[in-house]
């Protein structure tokens, strides 16, 4: 469908459906590309499958604590002349609540444990970097992609109500690191939408 007499178009509409966020542990020597997400590759973990090995989702996010993007910088620069500003770096983050009490969520919050299994909590959040592979899946059909590096910045647990799911609100930021698109951006991002040929042949 396209737009119509008044520029409107449902199928553009940014209706949300379901979302992932695989981890994998930082490795200084993997190199996040472009065409590892491209909108040509119809399964970016056939591409991704050797940074995500060691890996894996996040897994359930709450229904009240879906993926949020968030932007914030330090006041943009004023120059003499009128007309013209500089933007600060920013800061840009993804917060969203895990329901899941897995290894990956523990690594992100109070670390690894012993050899015993014993975890020598200091804080509830670690300074380890992590790869990430976001995934927002949009009524259309229409897939959003990221990739890059995340790194804990915040941590809230929820309260252990007896009956009820006791989540944990993180809060991360993307990482302008080397090894996403050579330290050019803090994480790529591309939008997939399959074709009939894809649905027919699983491709």
């Amino acid at each position: 469908m396209t737009a119509d007499a008044q520029g409107n178009d449902l199928t553009a509409v940014k209706y949300v459906t379901s979302s992932k966020i695989i981890i994998a542990p930082y490795n200084p020597t993997a190199k996040l590309t472009a065409s590892m997400i491209a909108k040509t590759v119809a399964d970016p973990i056939t591409t991704l499958k050797d940074i995500f090995s060691k890996g894996h989702a996040v897994g359930l996010i709450t229904s009240d604590g879906a993926p949020q993007d968030a932007r914030d910088s330090d006041d943009a620069t004023e120059f003499h002349q009128p007309g013209y500003m500089l933007n600060a770096d920013p800061n840009l983050t993804l917060a969203f609540t895990v329901a899941e009490d897995n290894e990956t969520v523990r690594g992100m919050t109070i670390g690894t444990p012993d050899a015993d299994g014993v975890y020598h909590v200091s804080d509830t959040i670690q300074d380890s970097k992590w790869i990430a592979y976001q995934e927002t899946h949009y009524k259309t059909g229409t897939i959003r992609r990221r990739l890059g590096v995340l790194q804990t910045t915040g941590s809230e647990p929820a309260q252990d109500t007896r009956g009820e799911v006791s989540g944990i609100a993180l809060t991360t930021t993307w990482q302008k690191d080397s090894i996403v698109d050579n330290g050019n951006s803090r994480y790529l991002q591309s939008y997939y939408t399959p074709t009939t040929t894809d649905t027919e042949t699983g491709k």
